[in-house]
């Protein structure tokens, strides 16, 4: 990665200043380098992470008090589909306006100008085809809010170029405030309509007034701002780098998305709903760290990029570390989840509670093979994990449509047992691009797995035999406490070498943050 220079070129009638040369995939003279930027830059990526997931997660609670599982689940179907038409607004041009050598002014202008056609004609088209879609999947409550929902699409074009431009300076603490203000404020609107009885439309305007919140506190906070203008040459430039990138996007979104839509086309809304409930639970927390990570991981890589043995050693060591510490909670949380359901959503969610403990287990194959995307990317193998990811999307559509279709316990199977597909050719593909074999990618995760598989057991034998009669917080409190001893214990007679590996980390974790 090249840092960027101090000159930069004015371009004329553009109100613009070009962007110095900055292009991430190339490493500096020391991978040094990189992780010292990567280490100021963790604060932001932190605080983003866990100011949005955070703050969404606060939503939910109150959410889940005033909304039905049917509210729930017509709103996931829109917002599914706005989050599918969003990514070529959000992504056709934001790789390579942080990528290219020299992004212009006209690179610039030409991004946010097309982005925000773009996002106006995907808007216009949900307008007039909404109803058409509603009634297809047999939902016609569906039209009217994947219609205003849609609104926001307009929002996004107005913000992705800069969010880029931010990405590409590398600048995360005005994307963290940015973030925050519009996660914060729609969550602000949305409760407040949800406890004066909106409904669905509640959820409606959280959606909506946070991708509008969020974009105009980026154009407050940016230093520069980009102009209408469109240049053939540059944007034929960009989107030429950018059909691949968006591309990936869209394949990784659309697996969970057509899943959603599948449930409420053949068991309704209802349904819907439920799992929708405890998808959001789940991947808010999951996300608190893998998204903080993911940010951190490409930088990193790249500056190994030349060397295999220094990406597995790297890869092992993050693997290692990222499993001791998620396994532990996510274990927990699977063989907690009718007491955290309970307390946190209320006794009518806990037909949800089921679905939390699976898609708790299921984090166990998200963090063990997190850094792999990152690899890929910071090794020029951008494309790979798309093969994995399309024969996913082929597989759900298929088991929906043959098995999924007759109850939600049979959708959760197909959800879940699509994951041994997609495991298997990425270690595959990852043993292709760095020599790392099989057992050496899952070494790392097989101590934290088998210390959580000993501390749900253990916790979940007590709480049968002796906890059943407990109020269900106190329970909680009880297994939790018992949990993190187990745990501990386990895994320092497993591996001692580990335990003390995350002591010295946290020390210089909290040494970096003070």
């Amino acid at each position: 990665m090249t840092t960027p220079t101090a000159s930069s070129a004015t371009m004329p009638g553009s109100g613009l200043t070009a962007i110095p040369a900055y292009v991430p995939a190339e490493p500096p003279a020391g991978s040094g380098a990189v992780r010292a930027t990567a280490a100021r830059s963790l604060r932001w990526t932190l605080l983003e992470s866990f100011g949005l997931s955070g703050l969404s997660f606060i939503a939910l609670i109150f959410f889940s008090r005033y909304l039905s599982a049917a509210e729930f689940g017509i709103a996931a179907v829109a917002i599914g589909i706005v989050q599918l038409l969003n990514v070529p607004v959000e992504m056709l041009f934001h790789d390579a306006l942080i990528r290219t050598r020299e992004a212009t002014a006209r690179h610039i202008n030409s991004a946010f100008t097309a982005a925000l056609l773009i996002g106006v004609l995907l808007t216009g088209a949900c307008w007039l085809l909404a109803d058409r879609f509603a009634a297809l999947i047999g939902q016609p409550e569906v039209g009217p809010v994947l219609r205003w929902m849609s609104l926001g699409l307009v929002a996004s074009g107005w913000g992705s170029a800069l969010v880029a431009l931010q990405r590409r300076h590398m600048q995360f603490r005005t994307l963290a405030l940015r973030s925050t203000i519009g996660r914060g404020g729609s969550a602000v609107i949305g409760i407040t309509l949800a406890v004066s009885g909106a409904g669905v439309w509640s959820l409606v305007a959280q959606q909506v007034s946070m991708t509008v919140l969020a974009t105009l506190a980026l154009w407050l906070l940016a230093p520069e701002r980009p102009r209408f203008g469109l240049s053939r040459p540059e944007l034929g430039e960009m989107t030429r780098f950018g059909v691949p990138a968006a591309s990936f996007s869209l394949v990784g979104l659309s697996t969970q998305r057509f899943f959603m839509i599948g449930v409420a086309a053949f068991l309704g809304v209802q349904a819907a709903g439920i799992l929708s409930l405890a998808f959001r639970a789940v991947d808010m927390l999951r996300d608190i760290v893998g998204s903080a990570v993911a940010q951190l991981a490409l930088p990193i890589f790249a500056s190994l990029q030349g060397s295999r043995a220094d990406i597995r050693r790297t890869f092992s060591a993050a693997v290692r570390l990222t499993t001791a510490l998620m396994y532990p909670l996510f274990a927990g949380l699977a063989v907690c989840s009718y007491e955290v359901v309970e307390i946190v959503f209320g006794a009518r969610w806990l037909g949800a509670a089921p679905f939390v403990a699976l898609l708790a287990l299921l984090t166990f194959q998200f963090f063990g093979r997190l850094f792999s995307v990152p690899i890929y990317n910071a090794t020029g193998h951008p494309v790979l994990p798309s093969i994995a990811l399309l024969l996913q999307i082929a597989y759900v559509v298929a088991g929906m449509l043959l098995f999924g279709r007759f109850s939600l316990e049979a959708a959760a199977a197909v959800w879940a047992s699509r994951l041994l597909l997609g495991l298997g050719i990425d270690l595959w593909l990852l043993r292709r691009v760095t020599g790392l074999s099989v057992a050496g990618q899952l070494a790392g995760a097989m101590h934290p797995a088998l210390a959580a598989a000993a501390m749900a057991a253990v916790v979940h034998g007590t709480k049968v035999y002796l906890l059943a009669a407990y109020d269900p917080a106190l329970r909680l409190a009880l297994m939790v406490g018992l949990g993190a001893v187990t745990y501990s214990a386990v895994l320092w007679l497993l591996n001692r070498s580990l335990v003390l590996e995350l002591l010295a980390f946290a020390r210089q974790t909290v040494k970096r943050a003070t």
